[in-house]
C-alpha cells in the first residue's frame, strides 16, 4: 500500500509522542551507566555483576523482539506498544525497591521487555504513513529526539541522584512514563485517518513464525545481522557502562563530573543521529556511510587503546567525537528496512534488532569479565581498559569485514510487496 498523504496537523503530533515514548527507552537503557559506581559502592557490585545488570536490559530487549515482530504484524504498533510500557513503568518501581543485585537486574529484564517495542513501533507506523525514501531519515530522527532521553541519564540524573537519591528518581521516571503512555494512546493511530490497509490472509500462528525463519534466510540477512549485532554494541558498551567507571578509576572525577562528560557523549550522538539520517540520500547508497562510520568508530577505539595516560581533555573530546559518529548506526536498520517485503517488515526488522540489543548483552559481559579478570590478576586498572578498548575496536572490524560482502542498496529503487 503506498503511504497515504497527511496534514501537518495529524503529523507533528505522531512524530512528537513516539519520540517521545522513545526517550524512555533511551533514559531507561543508559541509566546505569553515571550511576555505576555509586551502586557498586551501595550494593557492592564488581565489575562482572555491573556487565549483568546493563546487560540484563538488552538482553531481554533483544529476546523480546521476536514476540514483537509478530504482535506488530499481527495486531499492530498502537496496541502492541501499549502493553509493553506497561512493563517498562513496573521494571522502573521494581528498580526504585530493590535491595540488591537480584531486585536491580529483575528490574532490568521488566525495563528491557517494555521497552522492546519502543523503536521498532513507531518504525513500523512510519512505514504506513511516510513514503519508503523518507525512511531513514525519520528513523535517523526518531533516534536522535529519543536520545534526549539518553541525556537525561547523564548530568541531569547525576544531579537528581546527588539531591534525591537513585531510587527517588526511578519512582519519578515511572510516574512520567505513565504520562507519556497515556498520551499516547490518545493520539498514535498506526495508519493516517481514513486509511484502508490492505487486506492480506490472516496467518495462522505457524506461519507467523514461519515468517521469522524466512526472514533468517533473506539474502544479505546475516551480513547485515552480523554488522548490527557489533555496531550500535560498541558505542553502548562505551556509553551505557564503562565510560563512567573509566573516568572514575583512571581520571578521578566524581559523580557530577562523569555526568557531564557523558552528557557531551551523548549529546555528540543526538547531533550524529541528524546528521547521519540525511546521508542515504546524499550517497545515494545505504551501504557507503555505513562503512564509513563503522571505520572511525573502530579507529576511535583503537586510538584510546593505544594512549599512554592520556590527558581528560583529549579522552573527552574523543568520547564526545565517537559519540558524534554512533549516529551512523541507525542506518543498519533502514538497510533492513529496504531488504524485506512489506510482508515481512515487522519481523524482519524486529528480528535485526534482537542482534543489535542481544550484541549489546554479550560485549557488556564479556567485557565486565575482561576487566575484573584482569584487575583480580594484578593489571594496572589503566592497562585493563585500554585492552577492553582494542578488544572492541577489533570486533568492530571483523564485523566490518563481513558487511562489506552485502549487496548495496537504495530507497530510491526500493520494491516492495
Amino acid at each position: 500500500m503506498a503511504a497515504a498523504p497527511a496534514s501537518r496537523f495529524q503529523i507533528i503530533p505522531l512524530v512528537g509522542i513516539l519520540c517521545l515514548v522513545y526517550t524512555v527507552s533511551q533514559f531507561l537503557r543508559s541509566s546505569t551507566g553515571v550511576i555505576a559506581p555509586n551502586l557498586a559502592v551501595d550494593l557492592g557490585l564488581e565489575p562482572e555483576g555491573l556487565g549483568i545488570l546493563s546487560g540484563a536490559f538488552f538482553l531481554s530487549f533483544a529476546l523480546a523482539q521476536i514476540p514483537v515482530g509478530i504482535l506488530l504484524d499481527r495486531y499492530g504498533a498502537r496496541i502492541t506498544m501499549l502493553c509493553a510500557i506497561g512493563i517498562a513503568i513496573l521494571g522502573c518501581f521494581v528498580f526504585a525497591m530493590a535491595r540488591g543485585e537480584a531486585g536491580l537486574t529483575l528490574a532490568r529484564i521488566l525495563m528491557g521487555l517494555g521497552c522492546s517495542a519502543m523503536l521498532m513501533g513507531p518504525l513500523m507506523i512510519y512505514r504506513w504513513w511516510f513514503a519508503p525514501e523518507k525512511f531513514a531519515m525519520l528513523s535517523g530522527l526518531q533516534i536522535s529526539i529519543g536520545t534526549l532521553g539518553a541525556l537525561m541519564a547523564t548530568a541531569p540524573l547525576a544531579y537528581a541522584t546527588e539531591m534525591f537519591g537513585w531510587r527517588e528518581s526511578f519512582v519519578g521516571a515511572g510516574v512520567i512514563t505513565l504520562g507519556l503512555a497515556i498520551a499516547m494512546a490518545f493520539i498514535a493511530r498506526d495508519t493516517p485517518p481514513g486509511t484502508v490497509m490492505s487486506e492480506r490472509p490472516r496467518e495462522t500462528l505457524r506461519q507467523s513464525f514461519g515468517g521469522i525463519f524466512e526472514a533468517m534466510r533473506w539474502p544479505g540477512v546475516l551480513q547485515l545481522f552480523i554488522m548490527i549485532s557489533t555496531g550500535y554494541a560498541s558505542f553502548a558498551a562505551i556509553q551505557t557502562l564503562w565510560a563512567s567507571p573509566y573516568l572514575a578509576d583512571v581520571h578521578g572525577l566524581d559523580l557530577s563530573a562523569r555526568g557531564h562528560v557523558l552528557l557531551g557523549i551523548t549529546g555528540g550522538q543526538v547531533i550524529g543521529l541528524l546528521l547521519w539520517g540525511y546521508a542515504e540520500q546524499l550517497f545515494g547508497s545505504i551501504k557507503k556511510p555505513i562503512l564509513i562510520g563503522a571505520a572511525l568508530s573502530a579507529s576511535m577505539l583503537a586510538l584510546l587503546a593505544t594512549l599512554d595516560e592520556p590527558p581528560l581533555v583529549l579522552v573527552t573530546c574523543i568520547f564526545i567525537l565517537f559519540g558524534l559518529n554512533a549516529g551512523y548506526t541507525p542506518l543498519l536498520l533502514a538497510h533492513g528496512r529496504l531488504l524485506f517485503p512489506d510482508r515481512l517488515a515487522g519481523r524482519g526488522i524486529t528480528l535485526l534488532n534482537f542482534g543489535n540489543m542481544a550484541g549489546v548483552f554479550v560485549l557488556q559481559v564479556m567485557t565486565g569479565a575482561l576487566i575484573g579478570t584482569m584487575q583480580r590478576a594484578g593489571v594496572e586498572v589503566d592497562v585493563s581498559y585500554r585492552l577492553t578498548f582494542a578488544a572492541l575496536a577489533l570486533g568492530l572490524v571483523a564485523a566490518l569485514a563481513c558487511y562489506a560482502t552485502i549487496s548495496d542498496m537504495s530507497s530510491r529503487n526500493v520494491k516492495t510487496g
